[in-house]
């Protein structure tokens, strides 16, 4: 368990590690901050699943992980919805970064839902893998607003 507990504090260091990152100005910057913001719960999301997965952690341990995860996705994508925005291009950019962090979000609610054991165990590694993808995509996402805001 110890291992587990540690993969999970240093998942929550990455975290911590992009919260303090500079943000880059407008709406663009600021929906950058939000995707990696959801990145980085993602990843965290599955490394929790995985370590549970593999009986590396306890469901107790790897549930409070994907708690604080979906707290972050949720505060990323109220951060991304909340942007005013001011042309039809920042207007999709917009939606297409919320929808994105949604649908990571709903991964975590069915990552919590397999260490309950209200899911089947079996559809484990198969998320583990989706949420892997999620973080990748909205990390270069996160990479590609950033670039684009200066």
């Amino acid at each position: 368990m110890a291992r587990g507990v540690h993969g999970l504090a240093a998942a929550g260091l990455v975290a911590a590690g992009l919260a303090g990152c500079t943000q880059p100005g407008g709406v663009t910057g600021h929906l950058s901050v939000a995707a990696a913001q959801a990145a980085s719960a993602s990843a965290s999301s599955a490394l929790g699943l995985e370590l549970y997965l593999a009986g590396s952690t306890t469901a107790t341990v790897a549930d409070i992980t994907l708690i604080d995860m979906l707290d972050e996705a949720g505060r990323a994508q109220d951060a991304a919805a909340a942007q005013a925005v001011a042309t039809p291009q920042d207007q999709e950019l917009r939606t297409t970064v919320s929808a994105a962090i949604g649908k990571a979000a709903d991964r975590i609610v069915q990552a919590r839902a397999i260490v309950a054991g209200a899911a089947p165990r079996a559809d484990g590694a198969a998320l583990v893998e989706d949420l892997r993808t999620r973080a990748d995509t909205l990390s270069a996402t996160a990479d590609r607003l950033e670039a684009a805001a200066g």
